[in-house]
C-alpha cells in the first residue's frame, strides 16, 4: 500500500505527521526516528535501538579481545602514548 501526505514544516522545523502514518508505523510520542538522505530526497523511518545495541555489543566483543589483559582505558592509552 502506498500512502502519500503531504505536511507543512512549522517555524522550528518540525514535520507534524498525519495521524495515519503514525498509527501505521507505531509512532507515539518520545518514540525516537532516524532521517536518512536518499538520492530521491529524506527517509524518516522508526529508529532501531536493538540493531543499534546489538552493534554495540559486538563491536565491544571486538574490542575487549584485543584489549589488554588487567589494564583499565587510561593504563591502556598511557601505555601505547609511552611508545
Amino acid at each position: 500500500m502506498t500512502l502519500t501526505a503531504v505536511s507543512k514544516i512549522g517555524p522550528k522545523g518540525q514535520i507534524v505527521l498525519k495521524k495515519k502514518l503514525r498509527e501505521e508505523f507505531g509512532l507515539k510520542e518520545g518514540v525516537m526516528v532516524e532521517e536518512q538522505v536518499t538520492k530521491e530526497g529524506i527517509l524518516i523511518k522508526r529508529f532501531d535501538a536493538d540493531k543499534l545495541m546489538k552493534l554495540l555489543d559486538e563491536t565491544a566483543t571486538i574490542v575487549s579481545a584485543k584489549w589488554p589483559k588487567g589494564l583499565t582505558s587510561v593504563e591502556a592509552v598511557r601505555r601505547e602514548r609511552r611508545y
